[in-house]
């Protein structure tokens, strides 16, 4: 057994001086699912225990009765005449002199010179050039924004910094400026308004009512007819509904949810080893051995909505389907589940062992849920390699070793 984890070794060294690192970097061995910048809808539903009303009953027959009204009234009475009041409504024009505000006010222009900072496109390379810095661009950092001067003008840049020391010795330090606005003075004009006027004399007329009152007369009709009152009760039988309806708890499922922006940021994956084997093999330090993996987030809210949430990471679920060979099924490693302390940045690191070997079809899924619901799902193919799972055949292998031995250990991406 000794002499065969020793093989798998050695060939893993091989491997890794065939394929060195800059060769094994890469991005887009990770994915992830994305909304296409369309409204996610966050479900909210749930289960409820309400208490509901069971209609029931049933129909009885009972005694009833009605009073039948067979009044009825004698039509007499005589016209007589009657003085009544009406209200005439009426007027007329008076002339009078008024006076009207004439304007005179009109806009002035003016200007000031201010000054402001005006967009530019500006890359400055400290220590380094364009091609030097993209050969260690996988180790900058990301530093606070600042102010620089450069020829003779202000800028405010967003700085980033390599500070890096090869595995073959020396040191490599740069610094990058992304030069984004300039300070200016430009000429800015503007308009006062200047209130002017005088009052004009004019004539005009105005309203005086002259309505009154008119005594008019008319004839009405003065009645004096009788009502005779008389009738009597018919008794009947009729149906009426007794409810016997009651109440009873009942578990009923409630729709609830809400639409909201689509998460963005981004996510950088660390793994190491970069060829993964089960824990039953051992390490230069005799050791088992696993895999340590690094998960880090930054979410962007600088596109949110007025008055819409900002969105930052409360729970972290990470496993592995482990795609095992010779069809014996799907094995799932859980690697982490837990809620953390929203946070717009962060990241968890996790320190995992297999037990089974699994071919290029194993994933590792990263599921990062917001406090206020949403989620992004990221993935990448993770090869879990055991003693009969390396598929090196006595006349070698055409395939990419990164793609069936698992090379990647470094990677960004964003959602």
């Amino acid at each position: 057994m000794k002499i065969r984890i020793n093989i798998v070794l050695l060939i893993t060294f091989l491997l890794v001086s065939i394929f060195p690192n800059n060769n094994l970097y890469a991005e887009d061995w990770i994915k992830v699912d994305s909304s296409d910048g369309e409204e996610v809808w966050v479900d909210t539903s749930y289960w409820e225990s309400k208490e509901v009303l069971v209609q029931d009953g049933y129909y009885k027959n009972v005694q009833k009765r009605e009073w039948i009204d067979t009044s009825h009234t004698s039509s007499q009475g005589y016209w007589k005449t009657e003085s009544y009041d009406v209200w005439i409504t009426s007027s007329m024009q008076v002339p009078y002199i008024s006076y009207r505000w004439i304007s005179t006010s009109h806009w002035e222009r003016r200007y000031r010179d201010i000054i402001t900072w005006v967009p530019v496109n500006l890359i400055i390379y400290v220590g380094t050039s364009s091609y030097g810095w993209g050969v260690y661009s996988f180790a900058s950092n990301r530093k606070d924004d600042c102010i620089i001067n450069y020829g003779g003008n202000r800028y405010r840049a967003q700085k980033d910094v390599i500070d890096y020391n090869p595995i073959y010795g020396g040191r490599v330090y740069a610094v990058r400026y992304i030069c984004y606005s300039r300070e200016t003075k430009v000429r800015q004009y503007y308009n006062v308004w200047v209130s002017s006027g005088y009052r004009q004399p004019y004539i005009t007329y105005r309203t005086v009512d002259t309505s009154h009152w008119e005594t008019r007369t008319r004839q009405v009709w003065v009645s004096t007819s009788q009502t005779v009152q008389s009738g009597y009760w018919r008794y009947y039988t009729d149906q009426v509904w007794v409810d016997t309806s009651y109440n009873e708890y009942q578990t009923i499922w409630v729709e609830d949810g809400f639409y909201t922006s689509p998460m963005h940021g981004e996510v950088t994956i660390e793994k190491n080893p970069r060829y993964v084997f089960t824990k039953w093999h051992e390490n230069e330090d005799g050791e088992e051995c696993h895999m340590d993996l690094k998960i880090s987030w930054i979410i962007d809210n600088s596109e949110l909505e007025a008055g819409e949430e900002e969105k930052k990471i409360a729970r972290v679920h990470v496993y592995e389907d482990i795609v095992r060979y010779n069809g014996r099924g799907i094995n799932r490693v859980e690697i982490m589940d837990e809620n953390i302390s929203p946070s717009e940045q962060g990241s968890r690191e996790a320190e995992v062992y297999f037990e089974y070997s699994g071919s290029e079809e194993s994933q590792v899924h990263i599921y990062l849920y917001a406090q206020s619901g949403e989620s992004v799902h990221i993935y990448f193919s993770n090869p879990v390699n055991g003693f009969r799972s390396i598929n090196l055949g006595s006349d070698g292998s055409d395939s990419d070793a990164n793609i069936w031995l698992g090379g990647d250990s470094y990677g960004t991406i964003d959602f």
